[in-house]
């Protein structure tokens, strides 16, 4: 079976960084797939950022939606595969949907999101011998926010989170740039 790990912390808390250097740490082809989109200036930055840092040894990826449907492609071409970032995921969706009129909005669209989740776990632990590496945003450390879409954004990535985190074989926690472990079951990395 695959290995998981997550990879959870605030923004700019230094949790892509540590994914990263996790990532190269292990043997094997290593891929990344990107799921950002740059709708304006700072994504574009950010996202120029990230390719940066990362240069050319990885087998890049960028998929902003659906990542089960192509999942048997990376699978194929990588063995230790860095997902970055479950919370644009379900940022993604939420755009593509557009406005949430009502509850049931916002339901369907959290099954939605869900069910994509649970079919990208379940293709992942068919991958003998893979490590993936998912990073995640912690949102539910603050205030209950005011704004309805965004509640439910927190809600839905709360549960993206907590869905992987069950499934996961290891999962870290990033706080301004130090790196906790939080959750370890027998995974063996190299370095």
């Amino acid at each position: 079976m695959a290995h998981i790990i997550l990879c959870s912390g605030g923004a700019r808390s230094g949790k892509s960084e540590f994914a990263e250097k996790l990532t190269l740490s292990l043997e094997g082809q290593k891929g990344y797939v990107a799921t950002g989109q740059a709708f304006d200036d700072e994504m574009k930055d950010r996202i120029k950022r990230h390719q940066e840092r990362r240069g050319s040894i990885w087998l890049n990826y960028e998929i902003p939606l659906r990542l089960h449907e192509e999942w048997t492609v990376i699978a194929k071409s990588c063995d230790v595969i860095l997902v970055d970032d479950l919370t644009m995921i379900t940022m993604n969706h939420i755009m593509e949907h557009g406005e949430l009129q009502t509850q049931e909005d916002a339901n369907a669209l959290e099954e939605e999101i869900m069910h994509d989740v649970e079919a990208l776990l379940d293709f992942i632990q068919i991958d003998e011998d893979k490590t993936i590496i998912f990073v995640t945003n912690e949102l539910g450390l603050g205030i209950v926010p005011e704004n309805k879409l965004a509640r439910y954004f927190r809600d839905i990535a709360g549960r993206v989170n907590r869905a992987v985190a069950d499934r996961a074989d290891k999962m870290y926690l990033t706080i301004s740039g130090v790196t906790i472990e939080l959750k370890s079951q027998e995974v063996h990395i190299n370095g």
